[in-house]
């Protein structure tokens, strides 16, 4: 990794670390300074001041790739012995964690930790919708209204609650969808450009 992989990078761009966060199934990974997911845009621009600084920077448990890795591991999970001999994986902690469990927990806190409930205390003024991140660096990034819960809700829909998921969908469609397509951003949001 560096320059020869991305020339507008900075060095702690290339410092990632991915981790399984064991007692939820979540995946974490990325940090502020690189463009963790297909989302990002890597700014490139010294006379902006933008070189080497992502757009929207989108670190933590990204929905949608925690969506893929739900139907991952419920494809895995079900794999036939033979075909794949592997039934877990060994934990930074050293733990063994079989695919079926990691499935299991992942289904049990998933609406837990992505949904935005009416009541809940957000650093935003909406409701109903599933979070893009958890545990981002800038804790308010998580509530960013982004179209990535879709893509989850299309691998794994499993996951979602059939009404929030209505009710998610439905504020999407109102705040992102546009003439040309679906914003990448609510055009609501303080990072909207």
């Amino acid at each position: 990794a560096g320059p020869g992989l991305d020339s507008q990078m900075t060095d702690p761009g290339f410092d990632v670390e991915v981790r399984l966060e064991e007692g939820t199934g979540l995946i974490y990974g990325g940090n502020e300074w690189n463009c963790g997911t297909w989302m990002d845009k890597m700014g490139s621009s010294s006379k902006a001041g933008n070189k080497g600084r992502p757009a929207t920077p989108r670190d933590g448990a990204a929905v949608e790739i925690n969506g893929l890795l739900k139907s991952t591991l419920r494809w895995v999970a079900g794999l036939d012995r033979g075909a794949f001999p592997h039934a877990a994986v060994t934990t930074s902690s050293g733990a063994e964690l079989s695919y079926k469990e990691w499935d299991a927990r992942l289904q049990r806190n998933f609406e837990r930790l992505f949904w935005v409930a009416p009541d809940e205390r957000a650093p935003t003024p909406l409701r109903n919708f599933y979070k893009d991140t958890v545990g981002a660096t800038r804790n308010w990034q998580d509530y960013q209204l982004r179209p990535n819960f879709p893509i989850a809700m299309a691998v794994a829909p499993e996951l979602f609650s059939p009404q929030h998921a209505r009710q998610a969908l439905a504020l999407a469609a109102d705040r992102l969808v546009g003439p040309l397509g679906m914003c990448t951003l609510d055009p609501g949001e303080a990072e909207y450009r």
